[in-house]
C-alpha cells in the first residue's frame, strides 16, 4: 500500500490533469510561434521529456536598492507541478535583448556554502562578498559573483520586498542565488541552484489563463 504522502503527490497530479482543457490544446503548428512567454497558470508545457502543469505565476520587478524606484524590469516565475515525478520545479523567464530561461536545481540553506578558504558563510557576509565580488564554494564547484539588485515579489495581490546576490559556475551552466526576503520584522533567506533552458526546447501543450 502507497504510504500517504505518495498518495498525496498522485491526487495531485491526477487533479492538474483534470484541469486540462481540450479546447486551450495548442496546434502543432501554433507552438512553432509560442514560447514560455505565452504560458499562464493551469497552463501545460514539455520540456526535456517531462510533462509541467503550472500551478501559478508571479514576477519580480527590479527596484532601486532603497526599494522605492521600481525600474520596470522584470522577471516571471512559474511555480510548475511536474507530471511524471510529482516535484515542484521552479522555471523563470526575463527578457534582456533576448528571452532567457532557467529552472531550480537545488535548494540548500547556509551551511552548504563554503568560502574561498573552506570556511563557512552567514548572512551577515553577503554584502562584502558581493563589494569584493568573490566566490562561493558548494561541494566544491565555484560560483563567481554575478550581481545584486533589489526587488519586489508581486504575488496574489501582495509585495514583498527581495534583495537578490547572483553567482554562476565558470562554465555558465549553473546558477546560485541567494534570497533574502525582508519583512515581519526577521530577513528569510532562500537558497537555490539553476540551470539555463534553451527557450526553443519547451513545448507549449496549452496556455493556460493569461
Amino acid at each position: 500500500m502507497l504510504d500517504i504522502a505518495t498518495q498525496r503527490s498522485f491526487q495531485e497530479r491526477f487533479d492538474a490533469i483534470r484541469t486540462l482543457d481540450t479546447d486551450q490544446l495548442v496546434s502543432r503548428q501554433e507552438q512553432t510561434s509560442l514560447s514560455i512567454k505565452d504560458v499562464g497558470s493551469q497552463s501545460f508545457f514539455e520540456y526535456s521529456g517531462n510533462t509541467y502543469f503550472v500551478k501559478s505565476l508571479n514576477k519580480y520587478e527590479e527596484t532601486s536598492d532603497d526599494f522605492k524606484s521600481k525600474k520596470g524590469y522584470f522577471i516571471h516565475e512559474l511555480t510548475c507541478l511536474c507530471l511524471e515525478t510529482g516535484d515542484t520545479i521552479n522555471f523563470e523567464w526575463e527578457f534582456d535583448d533576448e528571452l532567457e530561461v532557467s529552472m531550480t536545481l537545488e535548494r540548500m540553506s547556509f551551511r552548504n556554502l563554503k568560502d574561498d578558504e573552506g570556511g563557512v558563510i552567514d548572512e551577515d557576509d553577503l554584502d562584502q562578498i558581493a563589494d569584493d565580488k568573490d566566490v562561493i564554494i558548494i561541494n566544491g564547484e565555484k560560483f563567481w559573483y554575478e550581481d545584486d539588485w533589489a526587488s519586489v515579489y508581486y504575488k496574489e495581490n501582495k509585495e514583498e520586498k527581495v534583495y537578490m546576490y547572483e553567482f554562476e559556475n565558470q562554465a555558465h551552466t549553473r546558477f546560485l542565488t541567494i534570497e533574502e526576503w525582508q519583512g515581519s520584522g526577521k530577513d528569510e533567506y532562500r537558497i537555490y541552484t539553476s540551470s539555463p533552458v534553451n527557450p526553443n526546447s519547451i513545448s507549449i501543450i496549452s496556455k493556460g489563463d493569461l
